[in-house]
């Protein structure tokens, strides 16, 4: 290049984009226009198309152009593009001032070369300096589909080094400042490599074509759109916008996340539906005209799921052209909505009647009705509408809307006396206040029922309220103790694990709440002494608390509600001023009952449980799915005894993970279930919240090992019950005797140790196990307090005779290596000795893999999952648990006991059941007592019938709901809990 121009890479920093390889040419002598030619070759292998040449242009002072000279190996094929550089485009540290620029290769071949070169032009005198510059950072052959933005390694500076091979790995993101750093581990030294930034990005808002976010410590990120690095941001501590790229707003749903410049560390991830059209539904439907384009909200997906559901379950005689009218309306607005006729079923005797209070404005009556006819309930209904004295067309409403009763008003009575008259008209057994404008969901009426069917002694269930645009309105409000009401979550987030869960309330909404009729009578309905409006409902509830019953929030079932529409949002005129008026009338009438509660606006998040003597943490790897493992069962039915002692549970799972209807599921039984986005690690929802429990309840070991100390560390006062589910030791060991596998069994003392030094760290250790319970003791020198943990099992009302009852079964997860160990060996060791005996073999269970579905053959049947378990115990004659190892206690043959389907097993799958061979079951070891005892029981119905009547006797005693709860009552006392109820 002689001396006329000087090629250097990085050398001026200020001018090197950081984390990248910038080229920077010093044209030295510039009086003339010349080629400067830069031994800079890519090469791209094979003849795949579709590959570009891009890199990111500078210049200071200098008129010129980047020369880009593609060839083929050959020399056959050439082809030359320029690009001048953008005098407006002056380089530095970051990608803002560069040009970006990309050229498709037009050739094919197998080696494809680019060479680059800078045809200088001229001098542009600044006035500052007279020598020209030229910057190319990241030059690069890519693909098409390559996005711009190159993520900034972590660079770690060393000191002497040797050449040696190079690995790469993959590193899992920081999720978490509290996670432990990337560490190399050579021989037994430990390098550490990079930790998480101490920092942390905030949601404020979802826009959809934007976010507004916070950071705790300003700083520059990486815009994360579904895993692929988008554009470098600034966040500050303000609230900060981030617009989404136009090309992403398709209507559907994208994971954005927030990352450090190097994507190794995630500060924010949430999923957000990119929107299509940012005309807003309010002006859409005043502007244009039905059918209107619309994205999947949320709001739009419960209407969805209703459809679906009529055509999945069609409720009987509903008009469908009503179903139609009903939908096409819930698109438009109070202001466009055109009153169609429609129709609602005629019920003769209703399960639920619900009365929905109308003064004037028959548009939001309407719409109301047509959301009602739109969400499927399987409960029958009746609909009573209170015309309270109205001068427009809700006067004649039912020639509008058939199928529905009226209760006319002849003067304006108001709210408290126009819900008193309908409920007076109720025919159902239950009854519901509804607000006219709201928008019920499917399910929200069947929920509300569930409650009163699954939750403990309800006089009242409350709906979760939303506005509109997805905001939460009300989940349960709470009584502070200076007598002032609280809406509980307003504009928060409704799908928070705070909000999601029943629990008990202070108070419910009168927009959307069911008691019974016979507690509606009981306790005289809404008091006249607030009439005509508002603190009813807060009234109510404090009234059938006094009546001995309870008040639940029910956040499944879900009501948008359109507050203000009826009686405005302004307490200084309007009825509304009637929530002063009576606000010292509530406050006089209830003083004693809640001038205990919590001082106003102080930790709502505790404060609204009420009914309860404390809080409880259970920890565990996943979710319980009891229809999967006997380990999902134990845990469910230890949640609920635990309930039953009076104590709020939070469930934390591992994995964070919400698991579709098994977190409902708990959700729906009062059990809080922390998930993500709302807590994006373990570490972060404990530093956050352990300190609020009074007792943290763990399972497995290996969990333990990753929560206790943190346990300690942020809920020092907290007492840690330790559930070991099973020795994991033992099984282990047993499995490696059983297999004879030496490696194996080298391991069984590591994991040994690690068991036993997570017990030797908890306060108490529960073991189903008196086997184990003895093991324990020995290996730890009685230093661990070992006490008997509760198995409950649930004994059917009825269940078939052996008659019609056909050959064996066997049920497990074989995800547990011991069911398919055992599996294995009774295929292969006894059912020969059964042929011809009819003892066909029906296995079931979850997990099922190829090895387990090759016993397939005439005598076998893989059945693999089932919904309903008891299909594997009264369809069969005989249960069979061949199992040759494992530990703790066995799930599957409980339930076949409590299902009396008499029972053959190994002396490991009887133990610490307290079964007795030949009384409620037949334990035997060789091939040939197995197949004596599964034909006597095949033949003998006598002998059948004995055993399954003993078994179930002896589970009924044993393994009761009741008999558990003072199991666990015991380990609670024995930790100083002495609350329980």
């Amino acid at each position: 290049m002689g001396a006329t121009s000087s090629v250097v890479v990085n050398e001026y920093e200020d001018f090197a984009l950081e984390g990248g390889t910038t080229l920077q040419v010093r044209v030295v002598e510039h009086d003339q226009p010349r080629l400067i030619a830069v031994r800079q070759t890519f090469s791209v292998q094979g003849r795949k198309e579709g590959w570009v040449f891009r890199a990111m242009l500078a210049c200071h002072r200098g008129e010129g152009e980047l020369v880009i000279k593609f060839s083929t190996g050959t020399l056959d094929e050439k082809a030359t593009f320029t690009i001048p550089f953008d005098l407006n485009k002056p380089g530095g540290r970051t990608a803002a001032g560069y040009q970006q620029v990309s050229v498709p290769c037009p050739l094919t071949g197998d080696e494809v070369s680019v060479e680059l070169s800078i045809q200088y032009v001229r001098l542009i005198d600044d006035g500052v300096e007279d020598v020209p510059y030229f910057f190319v950072a990241d030059a690069e052959m890519v693909h098409a589909e390559a996005g711009w933005l190159k993520l900034l390694p972590h660079q770690i500076k060393g000191g002497d080094h040797v050449s040696g091979p190079w690995y790469r790995a993959r590193v899992p993101v920081f999720r978490s400042e509290d996670e432990w750093p990337v560490t190399i581990v050579l021989d037994r030294d430990e390098v550490p490599l990079f930790s998480p930034e101490f920092n942390s990005v905030s949601l404020v808002e979802d826009w959809g074509h934007a976010i507004v976010v916070k950071a705790q410590k300003a700083d520059r990120f990486v815009l994360f759109i579904d895993g692929q690095p988008i554009e470098q941001i600034s966040i500050g501590v303000e609230n900060t916008s981030v617009l989404i790229p136009a090309k992403y707003l398709r209507g559907e749903i994208i994971t954005i996340s927030v990352r450090d410049l190097s994507g190794s560390q995630e500060f924010l991830s949430i999923p957000v539906l990119a929107p299509r059209i940012l005309t807003p539904a309010d002006v859409m439907a005043r502007e244009s005209r039905a059918p209107y384009p619309t994205d999947m909200t949320v709001r739009s997906n419960h209407r969805y799921q209703s459809l679906r559901a009529h055509f999945e379950n069609p409720l009987p005689c509903l008009d469908a052209a009503s179903l139609a009218s009903a939908i096409q309306t819930l698109d438009c607005t109070y202001e466009t909505v055109k009153l169609h006729k429609i129709a609602f079923p005629e019920v003769k005797s209703p399960k639920v009647s619900i009365i929905i209070p109308a003064h004037n404005k028959v548009e939001v009556t309407y719409y109301g009705l047509c959301a009602l006819l739109v969400a499927h309930n399987k409960a029958s209904f009746e609909v009573i509408v209170v015309d309270d004295a109205s001068s427009d067309e809700t006067s004649k409403i039912e020639e509008i809307v058939s199928g529905i009763r009226v209760v006319r008003n002849e003067e304006p009575q108001r709210f408290i006396r126009a819900c008193n008259a309908g409920v007076a008209q109720a025919r159902g057994e239950y009854v519901v206040l509804l607000n006219n404008d709201t928008e019920p969901t499917g399910g929200w009426l069947d929920a509300l029922l569930d409650a009163f069917n699954k939750l403990d002694n309800v006089g009242l269930a409350g709906s979760k309220l939303l506005y509109p645009d997805g905001k939460l309105q009300d989940a349960g409000g709470i009584v502070w103790g200076n007598g002032n009401p609280w809406n509980y979550g307003n504009r928060a987030n409704p799908w928070d694990p705070r909000f999601s869960y029943a629990r008990q309330a202070d108070y419910l909404s009168g927009a959307a709440m069911m008691t019974t009729r016979k507690i509606w009578d009981e306790v005289g309905g809404l008091s006249s002494y607030l009439e005509p409006m508002y603190f009813e409902d807060t009234d109510f509830a404090f009234k059938v608390r006094e009546a001995g019953y309870k008040t639940w929030f029910v956040p499944s079932s879900i009501v948008y509600h359109f507050e203000g529409m009826t009686s405005g949002t302004d307490t200084s005129s309007g009825f509304k001023r009637f929530q002063e008026v009576n606000r010292p009338k509530f406050k006089r009438r209830w003083v004693r009952e809640y001038s205990g509660f919590g001082k106003a606006g102080e930790k709502p998040d505790l404060e609204k449980d009420r009914g309860i003597v404390g809080r409880v943490l259970f920890i565990d790897y996943a979710t319980p799915r009891e229809d999967r493992d006997a380990g999902s069962y134990a845990a469910r039915r230890e949640i609920e005894l635990v309930q039953s002692l009076g104590y709020k549970v939070t469930f934390l799972p591992q994995n964070l993970a919400h698991l579709g209807s098994y977190t409902e599921e708990l959700q729906n039984s009062g059990v809080e279930v922390i998930t993500a986005p709302f807590y994006r690690s373990l570490v972060d929802f404990l530093r956050e919240r352990a300190a609020e429990f009074d007792a943290v309840y763990i399972t497995r070991y290996y969990v333990a090992q990753d929560t206790l100390r943190l346990i300690r560390e942020f809920a020092p006062n907290a007492k840690v019950l330790f559930n070991n589910a099973d020795l994991h030791f033992l099984r282990e060991l047993r499995a490696a005797l059983s297999e004879d596998d030496g490696t194996r069994l080298a391991l069984v003392s590591s994991v040994r140790n690690q068991e036993l030094e997570m017990m030797k760290a908890a306060d108490v250790v529960l073991s189903y196990n008196e086997v184990e319970h003895a093991v324990i003791s020995s290996h730890t020198d009685g230093q661990v307090r070992v006490m008997s943990c509760p198995w409950v099992v649930d004994i059917p009302k009825k269940i078939p005779s052996a008659e019609g009852r056909k050959g064996l079964s066997f049920l497990g997860s074989f995800r547990h290596h011991p069911n398919a160990e055992g599996v294995h060996w009774f295929c292969k060791s006894v059912m020969p000795l059964l042929e011809g005996s009819g003892a066909h073999l029906s296995i079931y269970g979850s997990g099922m893999n190829d090895e387990i579905k090759m016993l397939e053959s005439d005598a076998v049947n893989p059945v693999g999952y089932i919904e309903n378990v008891a299909d594997a115990f009264n369809r069969h004659r005989v249960f069979v648990a061949p199992l040759l190892s494992g530990a703790g206690i066995k799930g599957k043959v409980l339930s076949a006991v409590a299902h009396g389907i008499p029972t053959v097993l190994t002396p490991i799958a009887a133990e610490g059941i307290g079964l007795r061979s030949g009384h409620d079951c037949i334990i035997v070891e060789e091939p040939r007592d197995w197949a004596d005892a599964i034909t006597s029981l095949m033949k003998d119905d006598e002998m059948w019938s004995a055993m399954s009547s003993a078994a179930r006797a002896y589970a009924g005693s044993r393994f009761s709901f009741e008999a558990g709860r003072e199991k666990m009552r015991a380990a609670f006392e024995a930790v100083d809990l002495f609350g329980s109820v």
